[in-house]
């Protein structure tokens, strides 16, 4: 089962995790205006004109963007938690078909943006000039020059910065990236420290977790698995509450975002805590394969089946993310581990 979930069916969700998701938001759903990116503020003083530099020179804003259009894989999140609502965001192959993760619900207000379909291959310029954006913020993106050329004819567009790779961006650059650009940089810092708390509280309160070793796979196109290093964006959040991988599962990565394992090697895997990423869908061919059924494990319920929702949220971390994963990390280990103490 790999469901695409529609926001009318994520709706469906308890009130009770909608309802934490609005809390750890911490209020990031006040003044943000359906249909168009007008900050519920205003931008902070002196913020204009600005120029930021990135991988394919620079570019300047002069005045407070009202219509931004978000390309980037959770670059929308990060305009959302900063009271921005976009006129458009970006579609990936996962759990939604709009764009919107259920993470990101209770900070939409008003009318829905435009979606923005392939968004990590092969989009439709004409579909981003269509929603008339003022400013464009492309990223989490892989955008070539031609593209970059494409977008900044039709608004300032705004991308990583110029020595950092593709998909390997850490969150706590772009958060305030992508602040400066809206005029609300002092704000966007205020997000990083005030998620980092979150995650150092979370750590705090959860001290059974350190020094326990843990690992995040996924199985891909091939039929084999990966598993994300330490310092990956779907494993930095394990890291940070206190787990580490195997130690001859770590020193595979050398270096690596992570590490390729056929079948042969799965014994690596073995930990006290084994995260499958979209696990329902690989479910049928991983229990016909003894040597993964057989594994400590697996055996001992220290499997740990991510849902297509979590796994699109542990992929793209950002402010309105970070508390939706770390709220389900936490209750999905420590469930897994009740279940073994009976």
């Amino acid at each position: 089962m790999n469901p695409v979930v529609t926001r009318r069916s994520m709706l469906s969700l308890t009130f009770a995790t909608v309802a934490g998701l609005a809390v750890a938001a911490c209020s990031r759903d006040e003044g943000a205006s359906g249909g168009s990116a007008s900050p519920s503020i205003g931008a902070e003083p002196g913020a204009f004109p600005v120029t930021i530099d990135h991988k394919f020179g620079s570019t300047t804003i002069d005045t407070a963007p009202v219509r931004i259009a978000a390309v980037g894989i959770g670059d929308a999140d990060v305009l959302l938690a900063l009271g921005l609502t976009p006129v458009l965001v970006p579609v990936w192959n996962g759990s939604t078909d709009d764009g919107i993760g259920v993470w990101a619900e209770p900070a939409i207000d008003g009318e829905d943006p435009a979606a923005l379909a392939n968004a990590t291959t092969d989009f439709d310029i004409e579909t981003i000039a269509a929603a008339s954006p003022d400013l464009i913020i492309a990223v989490n993106n892989a955008i070539d020059e031609d593209t970059y050329a494409q977008l900044s004819a039709i608004a300032p567009t705004i991308l990583h910065a110029a020595d950092q790779t593709d998909w390997v961006l850490p969150w706590q650059e772009v958060t305030p990236r992508i602040g400066t650009a809206v005029g609300l940089r002092a704000a966007a810092e205020t997000e990083v420290r005030d998620v980092d708390a979150l995650i150092a509280r979370t750590r705090d309160e959860n001290p059974q977790f350190v020094g326990k070793t843990a690992v995040l796979v996924i199985r891909w196109s091939d039929g084999n698995l990966r598993a994300f290093s330490p310092e990956s964006a779907r494993a930095q959040l394990l890291t940070a509450l206190g787990f580490a991988p195997p130690v001859a599962l770590a020193s595979r990565f050398a270096g690596k975002l992570n590490t390729e394992l056929s079948a042969e090697n799965y014994s690596l895997l073995e930990a006290d805590y084994l995260l499958f990423d979209n696990y329902e869908r690989s479910r049928a061919e991983m229990e016909q394969q003894a040597v993964f059924t057989s594994l400590d494990v697996v055996q001992s319920g220290g499997l740990i089946a991510l849902d297509p929702i979590v796994s699109d949220a542990v992929s793209m971390p950002n402010p309105l993310t970070i508390p939706f994963v770390l709220s389900e990390f936490v209750e999905q280990i420590n469930a897994a581990e009740a279940t073994r103490s009976r």
